[in-house]
């Protein structure tokens, strides 16, 4: 079959990388950074349903259904988490419900003050160091090459490639696609050696995020859209501790295992779409996944693959 090449090394890229491979393409990746330097790494990587559009949620479906399998596989960085999602206000119950293993609403003794409804319930937990090295390991051994460079334009890696091109490259899209509907919404959080914590813990609106994960305790965060500094901020750090103190205070002296900024690439949708270049290649694009990147990875690849085999054919 025809060779294919992904441009981005985060879950995305790797995501599509791996799922074109399965349906029999050559797969290259392109990427300016290599996974575990990648925005994905930042990311607190929990599945999660919640407020995604209608065109969305069939792609959530699929990752949910892969990440379920998943769990069986020892080392794949995926496990089962309890995790309350809360709200301050009234909400229905959620379209995925059938699809959770355990799924509960919370009584409102269940909750902080200030809070009105929420559910308690079973989803996958990423932890993104691990499942993207599981990844890469998976896409090399099947003969997979990543090549780390920084592409500058489309029309001139795909003269240059001469096969179809997979744009899974976050944020960076606004420059590489010229897409000015991209922008960064800044992340922060930071991974803590917390013993003790089983249940995790979603606030959206707020939020404050504890995720419990395969290597370590995970909190945050913050939103911050427009901003590109990527640098630690330390007084956010702290003011992340002390707000996801209040929920647990056994965060409050846990140690900082590792901080982490990245850059969710924000888009008032979801691109996914094939493009004819002008030198007569094509590029199929997939990025503007926002928070949810995880969330949507395999559904998304497997969506690109279904694409790439339309335009190969």
């Amino acid at each position: 079959m025809g060779d294919i090449t992904v441009i981005g090394g985060g879950v995305s890229g790797l995501s599509c990388a791996r799922s074109l491979q399965l349906a029999g393409y050559d797969v290259r990746i392109v990427t300016r950074d290599l996974p575990q330097h990648t925005a994905s790494m930042a990311a607190g990587a929990v599945w999660s349903g919640s407020g995604l559009d209608r065109r969305s949620r069939p792609w959530a479906a699929a990752t949910l259904e892969h990440f379920q399998r998943q769990i069986e596989i020892a080392g794949s960085g995926v496990t089962l988490q309890r995790m309350r999602e809360v709200y301050g206000q009234k909400v229905p119950d959620p379209w995925y419900r059938e699809r959770l293993p355990f799924f509960q609403r919370l009584s409102k003794h269940e909750m902080r003050p200030g809070l009105i409804d929420g559910y308690l319930m079973d989803v996958p937990m990423v932890a993104p160091p691990i499942y993207l090295e599981y990844l890469r390991q998976q896409f090399q051994s099947a003969g997979g090459r990543i090549e780390r460079r920084k592409v500058e334009s489309l029309v001139e890696l795909a003269d240059e490639a001469g096969g179809l091109l997979v744009n899974c490259t976050g944020v960076g899209a606004r420059d590489l696609a010229k897409d000015e509907r991209v922008y960064p919404i800044r992340g922060q959080t930071l991974l803590l050696a917390a013993q003790g914590i089983r249940v995790g813990y979603m606030d959206n609106e707020a939020v404050d995020h504890i995720f419990p994960r395969a290597d370590g305790v995970l909190v945050g965060g913050v939103k911050d859209a427009g901003n590109w500094n990527q640098a630690l901020d330390p007084a956010l750090s702290a003011d992340i501790i002390e707000r996801c103190a209040r929920i647990d205070r056994r965060l409050a002296d846990a140690e900082v295992l590792r901080g982490f900024v990245g850059l969710r690439p924000g888009r008032d949708q979801v691109r996914l779409e094939a493009e004819a270049l002008a030198n007569g290649g094509t590029v199929i694009h997939n990025y503007g996944h926002g928070a949810v990147g995880y969330t949507l990875s395999w559904g998304c690849a497997q969506a690109v693959t279904a694409l790439a085999q339309s335009v190969l054919t």
